[in-house]
């Protein structure tokens, strides 16, 4: 994308008004992945979403030919995404869509602590803030009773998931800086396709090809999938990162929400849990607004450093 139709783009539909319809993409997408799972297997379901997406992402962009470290990086970053998506639609055969919607978010505050166990580099309190919260929210989400700590399989496949989606996040912050977005999304979508598509073929699982239901969901998938990529890259040209995470943390929210229309039952320990991970997600985004506002405008910082200090 040129930076003439960027700014065209712009005048014309706000950017913040994308990222909150990708949001609600993102929520739509945990119900019709359930519904793809009642007629065909997980790593087929995957595969196939996106196959479909990287080929529409191709027709709408119309990238040049990845390059080499775009190659390299999109394998890495796709391997992770196809640990958590197939992982994510594996628990979604046990346990609800808005309840795998909130586990999935985890991985906002699991970020901080792969730094820390992968880079040294602790959270601050916010991190940790967010860290504490969302394991709250955890247990109440898994319905302790009697004292006991209670996950099922599908709880523990969906926290499994949110680990590779937050692997995914330190990957794509570490190498997205030396590739241009589309050819990388393209390429990372690809590897997932291929990776899930092989994973089917070894484990003999049937692909109902004949079936239509599964291929209206797969292919509205695969069709979210690739808006979902193009408008991410699109909005986040314009939008601040603080300002993107907080519009992005409605992702979860859609989902709950979605899955109460769709009957999926949510008692008040569910909302209590659920609401405790939406405010953990927001304890980073929250901590550089109290830091944008306590900071000194330009100016005065530029004035204090030629002075050489602060005015006592």
């Amino acid at each position: 994308m040129t930076h003439s139709t960027a700014t065209e783009g712009r005048g014309k539909i706000p950017p913040e008004l994308v990222l909150v319809s990708i949001t609600m993409i993102w929520g739509f997408t945990f119900l019709a992945i359930k519904l793809g799972l009642a007629h065909g297997g997980a790593l087929a379901l995957v595969g196939l979403r996106f196959a479909i997406g990287a080929v529409l992402l191709v027709v709408i962009t119309r990238p040049s030919w990845p390059r080499l470290a775009e190659w390299r990086a999109g394998f890495f970053i796709g391997a992770s995404l196809f640990a958590g998506y197939a992982l994510q639609a594996q628990g979604l055969t046990d346990i609800a869509s808005s309840r795998s919607a909130f586990f999935t978010a985890l991985y906002v505050p699991l970020v901080p602590v792969l730094q820390l166990l992968l880079f040294r580099k602790p959270p601050g309190w916010s991190g940790l803030l967010a860290i504490i919260l969302a394991f709250a929210g955890l247990a109440l989400l898994a319905h302790p009773k009697g004292g006991v700590f209670r996950l099922s399989l599908g709880d523990m496949l969906t926290l499994a998931a949110a680990l590779a989606c937050a692997l995914e996040i330190i990957l794509l912050s570490r190498y997205a800086p030396r590739c241009n977005p589309q050819r990388l999304a393209i390429v990372q979508m690809s590897v997932v396709a291929v990776l899930s598509l092989g994973a089917n073929l070894l484990t003999g699982a049937a692909v109902p090809w004949g079936y239509p239901p599964f291929w209206y969901s797969t292919i509205g998938l695969g069709a979210a999938t690739s808006v979902i990529m193009f408008g991410q890259a699109w909005g986040q040209a314009h939008v601040p990162a603080l300002r993107a995470s907080v519009i992005f943390a409605m992702e979860p929210v859609w989902a709950g929400a979605v899955g109460a229309v769709a009957g999926d039952p949510m008692g008040l320990a569910t909302i209590a849990g659920a609401g405790m991970i939406v405010t953990g997600i927001l304890a980073e985004p929250f901590r550089r607004f109290l830091a944008r506002k306590a900071a000194p405008p330009a100016p005065a910082r530029a004035a204090r450093q030629t002075s050489g200090g602060t005015p006592g």
